[in-house]
């Protein structure tokens, strides 16, 4: 074995390569310089390389094969290295033993980057990942606000009912203890007054809970949305309320409606919202309502326009808050939840209410956004 070490450098067989031809000193200090300026180099990149695979050892997808590239390197900066010590030193043994070990760690590289290349082709790249970032940013950020708003909601109704409920209730049961009072001493007409105020009061409670279903209703998933025709979902709801309109003497004109993507139940509660409270906010004359529709670009536009009492424009922004009446609401009985399901169906439907100024009356503009088969669908 040492024999063997001897031999590899033993370098009496050999002149130094400045005795090799003719070399011009300018010349051969060119080639030294130069094959230890990348020696040095290629010593460099394999620690920068160590340094990183150690540092993020635990991120990396092909660690071995960044390994390899060290190995790589540093083997063909030996190389370089040995090249300009044999201008002093004919150690070409060396060299060529130093030659086949580059050979064999450069072509082990070669294969492994054949291996992986598929894989590593498939890793998404930092454009993409930021990307994906951001989207899950947007997620994250619009689950927050959901939740959020989840949470006003639900501080909200704990004060409506809370409010609501339990005024009628106590009115229920003082008139209660009243009735009963009347039923002992015998004077049944009081009674029956009595009662016929409890009873309000438990068809007050009663509109109330059956609000407040409605309102937990439209909060349903909605993402398995349908194509809808609103012109079906106002012929139902006309139907329902009947009974409403002839009592109010109400007149009802419907133009021509789109269809579209959305809920049909949560939908008729939209309208039957929308139109009751046009009768129930109505002015001296009779309730005229006027349903139409236009589009643009975006969106499907139905306007519900009545000749009631209008909303100050002072009430306009809070209007669609839980329990928010407007200020000309005056007397007539409500829970202020109306307009609130309202645009949380709107919501659902990825839309918006909102309430346009009019002479007279009040004009909500309701906006439902576009698929790409909706102008065929509504061509049809």
């Amino acid at each position: 074995m040492f024999d063997s070490l001897r031999l590899l450098f033993d370098t009496s067989d050999f002149p130094a390569r400045w005795n090799c031809g003719h070399w011009a000193p300018v010349h051969g200090w060119f080639h030294i310089l130069s094959d230890l300026a990348i020696a040095g180099a290629y010593a460099m990149i394999p620690l920068a390389i160590a340094r990183y695979c150690w540092v993020k050892r635990s991120e990396l997808a092909f660690p071995k094969v960044l390994w390899l590239f060290a190995a790589f390197i540093f083997s063909c900066g030996s190389t370089h290295l040995i090249e300009a010590i044999i201008f002093y030193h004919p150690v070409y043994r060396v060299s060529a033993v130093l030659k086949v070990i580059t050979a064999v760690v450069s072509w082990a590289t070669v294969i492994a980057i054949v291996r992986i290349a598929p894989k590593a082709l498939e890793l998404p790249g930092q454009l993409r990942m930021n990307q994906q970032l951001q989207e899950q940013l947007a997620i994250s950020k619009q689950a927050h606000e959901a939740a959020e708003r989840s949470n006003r909601d639900l501080a909200a109704f704990t004060g409506i009912v809370t409010h609501d409920l339990k005024n009628p209730m106590s009115g229920a049961l003082f008139m209660a203890d009243l009735a009963k009072e009347a039923c002992e001493s015998g004077d049944l007409k009081l009674a029956r007054e009595e009662m016929d105020a409890v009873l309000r009061s438990l068809r007050q409670m009663n509109r109330f809970v059956e609000e407040l279903h409605e309102l937990a209703l439209s909060r349903e998933d909605t993402t398995s949305l349908s194509h809808v025709w609103l012109d079906e979902v106002l012929a139902t709801m006309m139907e329902k309320l009947t009974p409403t309109l002839e009592e109010a003497g109400a007149r009802v004109t419907i133009g021509k409606l789109p269809a579209v993507k959305g809920n049909p139940t949560l939908l008729l509660q939209l309208f039957s919202n929308l139109i009751e409270n046009a009768v129930k906010y109505r002015s001296e004359d009779a309730p005229v309502i006027t349903i139409q529709a236009d589009s643009n670009d975006q969106q499907e536009i139905v306007r519900v326009i009545d000749n009631g009492r209008g909303i100050p424009a002072a009430d306009r922004e809070r209007i669609f808050e839980p329990e928010a009446r407007a200020g000309n609401a005056g007397d007539v009985p409500g829970s202020g939840l109306g307009l609130s399901l309202c645009r949380r169906i709107m919501e659902q439907h990825g839309g918006a209410i909102r309430v346009s100024e009019a002479n007279r009356g009040t004009v909500f503009e309701l906006g439902f956004p576009k698929t790409p088969s909706d102008d065929g669908f509504n061509a049809a």
